[in-house]
């Protein structure tokens, strides 16, 4: 390859990770030009190319779904991209026949890797070759530099939505020039953060954000995104005429969380938090802000997942009275007698306590959710009213023990090394 001359894709089939990449389709074309790289994992692409790129995807967006496959190839082709590389196996595990005939027809190249490969090590190692041997003149140099200004301004333009600088007129204009015309006024923010990975690495954040972007467009989301150090922020708009915000959200975030990629990261740890579904794209920062709050609450919390705002309800409560109340000293003011005996005798009275309550006292419902015999229970429940009184499923007293039960559930995890252990 000499200098002067541009990158083609024959010359990228040279490159580290493509020595066992396979050429199924449109070899006419391997002199194409490439200019850049990018990893694309959603089937509308039209206004997220310049032409003379090289796609590399896993076709999590459009799997075992062949119509939605020959859809974005034709759009890789009217847009001059470059060619289209696949990682088989994860997500794809045959290209339909009718993607092959319309590279062979259009002459553009799709090239298959038949194992995982690190889209990320590609992209950088293209992108410093692109940079360092091929586009050094003054211009190349200028559409660089435009790029990154570019880039730098839309993440300027994105926080200021989030903290709620912009007119309607603004967001309207801006959401038209991004070729996205909402079905509905209603938007929500979700905050993802990562966190415990041995080791979070480029690539693995990579990959989180194009599973994210391409499970919410799959259930009817416009999705923009911002990137702030190891949370990254969803403005999702929707997309649909139907209502069923939460619903679809939902399961987007159960398809997340049962993806084969979270699964191979055994050690990863994804929390999601949902803001309040907003009903005008002016109040954005209304549905970040509490978006936040859910996120630091969830955090917070020890067992129970709560992804929603608004499902929320006593747990926000008890983190308002947490930041002037010793909360520890309250829980410990109702539970101690119990907890004691527990911690004593290996007992499981806080459990049958926590569980008779939610059965709003029935007991044969109790002795079914503890697995135990009937008069198991009631020895316990006997324990229970000599150390909490008799009258403890009193209205008021009831009321009580069950909001210190969700306090103490709150506390948990700062309780794991407190001295006042609760636990």
């Amino acid at each position: 390859m000499k200098e002067h001359l541009p990158l083609r894709v024959s010359d990228i089939l040279s490159r580290k990770h493509f020595e066992e990449a396979i050429v199924i389709a449109g070899e006419d074309g391997l002199n194409r030009i490439v200019k850049w790289v990018h990893v694309v994992e959603v089937t509308n692409i039209r206004n997220l190319l310049n032409g003379d790129e090289l796609i590399l995807s896993t076709g999590v967006a459009w799997t075992e779904d062949e119509d939605l496959f020959v859809s974005m190839l034709n759009q890789l082709v009217e847009t001059n991209a470059a060619g289209l590389c696949i990682e088989m196996g994860t997500y794809l595990s045959e290209i339909p026949a009718a993607a092959i005939k319309i590279a062979e027809e259009k002459k553009f190249p799709i090239i298959i890797f038949q194992k995982e490969v690190p889209f990320v090590e590609i992209t950088q190692d293209i992108h410093t070759f692109i940079i360092n041997k091929q586009y050094r003149k003054i211009s190349d140099l200028r559409e660089l530099y435009a790029e990154e200004k570019k880039r730098v301004e839309e993440f300027e333009w994105l926080q200021g939505w989030l903290e709620g600088d912009h007119s309607l007129d603004s967001i309207n204009e801006y959401l038209l020039e991004h070729g996205i015309k909402p079905k509905s006024t209603e938007a929500v923010v979700l905050l993802a953060k990562l966190h415990s990975f041995k080791e979070i690495e480029n690539q693995d954040t990579t990959y989180i954000k194009i599973l994210f972007r391409s499970v919410f467009e799959q259930n009817g989301f416009a999705v923009f995104l911002v990137e702030k150090r190891n949370i990254v922020i969803f403005i999702l708009l929707n997309n649909r005429p139907s209502k069923n915000i939460k619903d679809r959200l939902k399961k987007a975030i159960q398809s997340i969380e049962d993806s084969e990629f979270l699964r191979k990261k055994s050690t990863a740890k994804i929390y999601m938090a949902a803001g309040k579904l907003v009903e005008q794209l002016t109040d954005i920062h209304m549905s970040c802000q509490t978006a936040k709050e859910t996120l630091r609450i969830q955090q917070e919390m020890s067992k129970e997942k709560i992804y929603f705002y608004e499902d929320l309800h006593l747990y926000r409560l008890i983190s308002q009275i947490s930041k002037h109340v010793d909360l520890q000293e309250l829980v410990m003011e109702y539970l101690q007698p119990v907890i004691q005996y527990d911690k004593k005798y290996n007992g499981k009275l806080l459990e049958t306590l926590k569980t008779y309550l939610e059965c709003n006292g029935s007991k044969q419902e109790t002795a079914n959710k503890l697995f135990i015999v009937r008069q198991t229970l009631y020895h316990r429940l006997e324990k229970l009213e000599n150390l909490l009184g008799k009258d403890f499923m009193d209205h008021e007293k009831r009321v009580t023990f069950e909001f210190m039960l969700l306090v103490k559930d709150y506390l948990s995890p700062y309780l794991a090394n407190s001295k006042k252990n609760i636990t």
